[in-house]
C-alpha cells in the first residue's frame, strides 16, 4: 500500500531506506548524548558561579569577625598594661583600685566580664560577679595571647574570650569576654553560619540553627562538648555530589567553608541550590525534549532541502527574471531622474527634491536655499569650439561642482546650460558663502584639452525658501536674481532676498 502524500519523500530502494534509517538513529543518539553533556556543563557552570558568590559572602563575614576579634584583642592588651594591675601584682593591697578600674573599663567597653586568673584558674580579681568559664585551660596556655569563639547555649549567643598573659612566666592571665555582633550579611540565596572550634553554630542568619552541630558527611568525630549538641541533618545528594540535602525536607544547598588562620572559628555559606538540583533532576526529560526538537528540526530541514532542490530550476528561472526586471527598473529610474550627459539629477529629480525640502521647511522649519546657475557665454563656446567641446564644458562644470559642494547638497541640470543648486539645512548667509566658493573654484579651474585651454564662469541667482513658497514661486524668484546677475555683467551671484546694492559680485 502506497501513501501518495508520503511516498514521494521515501527512498525508492531498500539500501537507501536502510541508510536513511541508520542516519536517523545516529542523529537521535548523538543528539541525546550531546544534550546530556551540555546539561552537565550547565550544572557545573551554575555550581561554580554559586561557589564564587558563597566565597565572596564568607570572605566578607570573616573580615567582619576579624574586626571584632582585633578590637577585643586590643582591649585585652590595653587592660593588661593598667598601672593598677601592675601595682596589684606587686602588692595585693591595691585590689580595691584594680577592682574599680576593671568595673569602669568593663562598662566602658561593654564587656561581659574581666577576670584576673592565676595558673590554676583561681580568680584574683574580676569585674563581674559571674565566675570565669569552667574549662579555663581551653582559653589560654599562660604563655601567649589566645582567643576562642564560644557559643552560650543558655543565652543563645556567641561570645569571644581573649586571654592575655600579664606576667612573663605565665603565672597570671587576664581573660576578657565580649559578645559578637550578628554578621547580618545575608545575601540572595546565601545563608551565613559561624561555628566555633567544635563546629557548633554560634552565629547564623537563621536563629533556628543556633546551637546545632554542623557535622557534614566527612566530618571527624565530635568532641565531648560538641556531642552534647544535636547535629544539623545534612546528607549527600544522589544526583549531584557537590550538592547537600539539608533538614527533613531535603533542601538542596551548597556548603562553602572558610577557616581562619587561628582555627578558633569557621565561616560557612549555605547557598540555595534548588535551581541546580531541579535541573539535575529533570536532566533526562530535558535531554529527551532537546533530542526530539533537534531531530525534528533536522528532519524538517532535510525535507525543506529536498523541496528546495526539487523546485530549484523554477526558482532560478524566476530569480533571473526578477533580476532582469530589477535591472531594467533601475535603468528606467536612472533615465527618468538623471541627465545622461553630466550624470547630474535632471529637472524632474530636482523638483522632487524641492518638494521634500519645502515639506521639511513647512513642518520642521528647516531652512534651505537654492541657486539658479547659468554658464556665461555658453553659445559662444559652442560656436567657437563646437558642440563636442561644449558637452565637455558641461561635464567639466558638473564634475567640479560635485567636488566643491557638500555631500548633502544637490547639483541638478534643468536646461541646456542651466543648473540648479539645492542647499539643504542652509540659511541665507551660509548659502551665499557656498555659492561664492563654487564660483571662485570654477573660475580657477579651466578645462584643459590637448590643444587648448577653455576657461569659463557662470552667473547665479540665489534665494532662501519661505514657508509659504511653492516650487514655481521659488524658481521664479531665483530666476529673477539670475537675470540681475547677467545684467550686471555676469560672473557673479545675486540674491532675490537682498537689495540690488548689496548683491555679491566677483570678476
Amino acid at each position: 500500500m502506497k501513501l501518495p502524500g508520503i511516498s514521494r519523500w521515501l527512498p525508492l530502494d531498500h539500501y537507501s531506506f536502510v541508510a536513511t534509517t541508520l542516519l536517523l538513529v545516529a542523529l537521535v543518539l548523538s543528539s541525546w548524548f550531546i544534550s546530556r553533556h551540555w546539561l552537565d556543563l550547565r550544572i557545573q557552570s551554575q555550581i561554580q558561579e554559586l561557589k564564587l558568590q558563597s566565597t565572596q559572602a564568607t570572605d566578607a563575614a570573616v573580615e567582619h569577625l576579624q574586626r571584632d576579634n582585633q578590637h577585643a584583642s586590643k582591649i585585652a592588651r590595653s587592660l593588661s598594661s593598667l598601672s593598677s594591675l601592675q601595682r596589684f601584682l606587686n602588692n595585693p593591697r591595691y585590689s580595691t583600685a584594680l577592682q574599680a578600674d576593671l568595673n569602669q573599663f568593663g562598662k566602658a567597653f561593654e564587656l561581659e566580664g574581666i577576670w584576673l586568673l592565676d595558673r590554676q584558674g583561681k580568680v584574683l580579681s574580676q569585674s563581674t560577679a559571674s565566675p570565669p568559664p569552667p574549662e579555663y585551660d581551653r582559653y589560654t596556655d599562660g604563655k601567649r595571647p589566645l582567643a576562642r569563639l564560644i557559643f552560650d547555649p543558655e543565652q543563645q549567643q556567641a561570645r569571644i574570650y581573649h586571654a592575655n598573659p600579664v606576667t612573663k612566666n605565665g603565672s597570671v592571665t587576664l581573660l576578657i569576654c565580649a559578645t559578637i555582633a550578628p554578621i547580618s550579611l545575608q545575601a540572595y540565596r546565601i545563608e551565613l553560619l559561624v561555628t566555633d572550634a567544635d563546629r557548633i553554630i554560634s552565629l547564623s542568619d537563621n536563629p533556628d540553627r543556633l546551637g546545632y552541630l554542623l557535622a557534614g558527611p566527612a566530618t571527624r568525630q565530635p568532641t565531648d562538648t560538641a556531642a552534647r549538641h544535636p547535629s544539623l541533618p545534612i546528607s549527600i545528594s544522589p544526583l549531584v555530589p557537590e550538592v547537600l540535602l539539608l533538614g527533613p525536607r531535603h533542601e538542596p544547598v551548597l556548603l562553602v567553608s572558610h577557616t581562619t588562620e587561628s582555627k578558633d572559628y569557621q565561616v560557612h555559606a549555605l547557598a540555595d541550590a534548588e535551581p541546580i538540583y531541579r535541573l539535575a533532576r529533570e536532566k533526562d526529560s530535558l535531554a529527551a525534549i532537546i533530542t526530539l526538537a533537534s531531530t525534528g528540526s533536522l528532519w524538517g530541514g532535510i525535507l525543506t532541502i529536498l523541496t528546495l532542490q526539487r523546485n530549484r530550476r523554477h526558482h532560478l528561472a524566476m530569480s533571473r527574471a526578477n533580476d532582469e526586471l530589477l535591472h531594467l527598473n533601475r535603468q528606467l529610474k536612472q533615465l527618468a531622474t538623471t541627465d545622461p550627459l553630466t550624470q547630474c539629477p535632471n529637472r524632474r529629480a530636482a523638483e522632487t527634491r524641492l518638494k521634500y525640502e519645502l515639506a521639511k521647511l513647512q513642518r520642521y522649519h528647516h531652512p534651505f536655499c537654492i541657486v539658479m546657475l547659468d554658464i556665461d557665454y555658453f553659445k559662444r563656446i559652442n560656436d567657437q569650439h563646437g558642440h563636442d567641446i561644449g558637452d565637455q564644458v558641461l561635464r567639466h562644470f558638473a564634475i567640479i561642482g560635485r567636488k566643491t559642494i557638500r555631500d548633502t547638497d544637490v547639483l541638478a541640470r534643468i536646461g541646456g546650460e542651466e543648473f540648479l543648486l539645492i542647499l539643504p539645512e542652509t540659511a541665507f548667509d551660509q548659502g551665499m558663502q557656498l555659492a561664492q566658493r563654487l564660483l571662485d573654484t570654477l573660475a580657477a579651474t579651466p578645462l584643459y584639452l590637448t590643444d587648448r585651454t577653455i576657461g569659463f564662469t557662470f552667473s547665479g541667482g540665489m534665494t532662501q525658501a519661505a514657508a509659504e513658497d511653492n516650487i514655481s514661486q521659488l524658481l521664479i524668484r531665483a530666476d529673477h536674481a539670475l537675470y540681475q546677475a547677467k545684467e550686471q555683467g555676469r560672473c557673479r551671484i545675486c540674491s532675490a532676498a537682498l537689495p540690488q546694492s548689496q548683491s555679491v559680485a566677483v570678476g
